[in-house]
């Protein structure tokens, strides 16, 4: 079937969120791999329209009621596995490639086991959990330069990866299309059981309800003691800083945000750090309870935290 045909008007995006929230969006297709991607992209800039990417919905929360535009749904699933070499195509599931790798061995993926989000996604924002993230095993991007018309090969080091950052979020016109991973060889049995550990600490710790997972970054001590030092130094005596880092949900717990709701947003009871959508809730709502979050822990602690869930829309 031709792009043409593929395409949808004033498509409805709220099924495509993890948080079940959402608007929608002028034109929208579904693309399974690089030639649809590129066949896409360059159908809006013939439109002169703008394109926007949509990974797995994760992580994610759409602002607007209508977007315009051509809204791209990165989807479907093609890897390659030789040695400890994962490729990828960007749409890719996070925990069929964790499967993936356990099946064959491979260490480096266990953290990924039951994140809804895909490879391209988590790439983008150097997703992660339990002390690892998505870029120790990135050895090379595949891109397409909507600018300069062309697929490009980023090195690991070209990626300018950070702490839930990458150089994709900067350089707009660049769209993840394939990933290339370098994997440990490891035991199959160790694999899968780290996993399912992760897995279950997941599965015991994150609300049932939807939810964009993670509303804020976790805090970095190097930045935090930049900040605050006296607080850094508090929270560092108390040893619970974890890989440097201390979760975002215990300072906002200790200010007893539990529970506090906004229309059919809550901020979690089972984790401070999620945003469910209780019924009925709107990307005001959510927004109403982050701008809450934020200026209590100002207020109290005196630094500012840092949204992680991305603003889709804007």
């Amino acid at each position: 079937m031709s792009l043409e045909k593929r395409i949808k008007k004033n498509y409805d995006l709220t099924s495509l969120t993890t948080i079940k929230i959402g608007g929608r969006a002028e034109y929208f297709v579904l693309v399974k791999n690089k030639r649809e991607l590129i066949e896409a992209v360059n159908w809006a800039k013939t439109k002169k329209l703008p394109s926007l990417f949509l990974a797995g919905g994760s992580n994610t929360l759409i602002t607007k009621k209508k977007i315009g535009g051509l809204v791209i749904k990165i989807s479907g699933e093609n890897y390659t596995v030789k040695g400890n070499i994962m490729s990828a195509w960007a749409g890719t599931g996070l925990t069929r490639l964790a499967q993936i790798a356990f099946d064959h061995g491979l260490s480096g993926l266990e953290w990924a086991l039951g994140v809804p989000g895909s490879l391209g996604g988590a790439v983008r924002g150097n997703a992660g959990a339990y002390g690892s993230d998505i870029s120790e095993q990135v050895s090379e991007v595949e891109a397409y330069d909507a600018v300069k018309g062309r697929v490009v090969r980023l090195s690991h080091r070209a990626c300018a990866f950070s702490y839930r950052h990458s150089v994709f979020k900067e350089r707009r016109n660049l769209y993840i299309v394939n990933v290339r991973l370098k994997l440990s060889q490891g035991q199959a049995a160790e694999i899968t059981n780290s996993a399912k550990k992760n897995l279950r600490s997941r599965i015991k710790t994150n609300p049932k309800e939807p939810s964009a997972g993670c509303i804020f970054k976790n805090l970095e001590y190097k930045k935090l003691i930049k900040e605050n030092y006296r607080l850094a130094e508090d929270l560092s005596a108390q040893r619970l800083f974890r890989g440097g880092k201390i979760g975002a949900a215990y300072l906002i717990d200790q200010l007893g945000l539990k529970g506090r709701a906004r229309g059919g947003a809550k901020i979690s009871e089972r984790h401070a750090n999620f945003i469910v959508n209780s019924g009925g809730a709107t990307a005001q709502d959510v927004m109403n309870l982050i701008s809450l979050i934020k200026k209590k822990v100002k207020a109290r602690y005196k630094i500012n935290l840092e949204e992680e869930v991305q603003y889709f829309g804007n």
